[in-house]
């Protein structure tokens, strides 16, 4: 039956039939957009998942300028807190104009849990307007707390399942420390 159907067929679709020329090119076309968009979504979660860990770099360092008194003592300002962290993280990230920075003290740890917000209440609301913040480095021996947050826009499409914020467009990354302040001398406050 074949070679009885081949008669009807020019020779020309007949070589193509059965050349095997260009068969990689095909197969490659087909897997090249799955392959690229996998390996695209593998490295932007690999770039946030670093910058969330560089936040967290950031905020522990930052953090222990308050822990020590060194904020308190130099009334550091909360721009130049916020600059402290960005040391580390502002390699990653666009850092001075995207992070939010929350520092809040609190008479003890039970009392902290109680008023320190949530990462999600820390930066822009969905609609843009920003939340409450706060800038208060506490006392000697003190519980304090500092949270950062950065708003992750997704590149590749089809992400949002990673996202936690803002419709699943963005994802809210976030460094927190919580301590006690040490017995250092009591100086000034920080500045705000």
């Amino acid at each position: 039956m074949r070679a009885f159907l081949n008669r009807f067929r020019p020779k020309f679709v007949r070589r193509m039939i059965k050349s095997e020329n260009g068969a990689t090119a095909v197969e490659f076309s087909l897997v090249a957009f799955p392959f690229f968009f996998v390996m695209g979504c593998i490295c932007e979660t690999g770039l946030m998942l670093f910058t969330e860990y560089s936040i967290q770099a950031g905020v522990q360092d930052a953090a222990r300028q308050i822990r020590t008194g060194q904020a308190q003592n130099s009334s550091l300002s909360a721009a130049n807190f916020k600059s402290k962290i960005c040391e580390i993280t502002g390699i990653v990230i666009d850092c001075e104009s995207k992070l939010t920075v929350y520092v809040r003290p609190a008479a003890s740890f039970s009392a902290l849990a109680g008023v320190m917000p949530g990462f999600m209440n820390v930066g822009a609301k969905p609609d843009g307007t920003p939340n409450p913040t706060s800038y208060s480095c506490g006392t000697p021996e003190q519980a304090a707390g500092v949270l950062a947050t950065y708003d992750w826009k997704f590149t590749m499409p089809f992400m949002t399942f990673l996202g936690n914020f803002n419709g699943g467009k963005t994802r809210r990354l976030y460094g927190i420390a919580i301590f006690q302040n040490e017995p250092f001398p009591a100086g000034t406050a920080c500045a705000s």
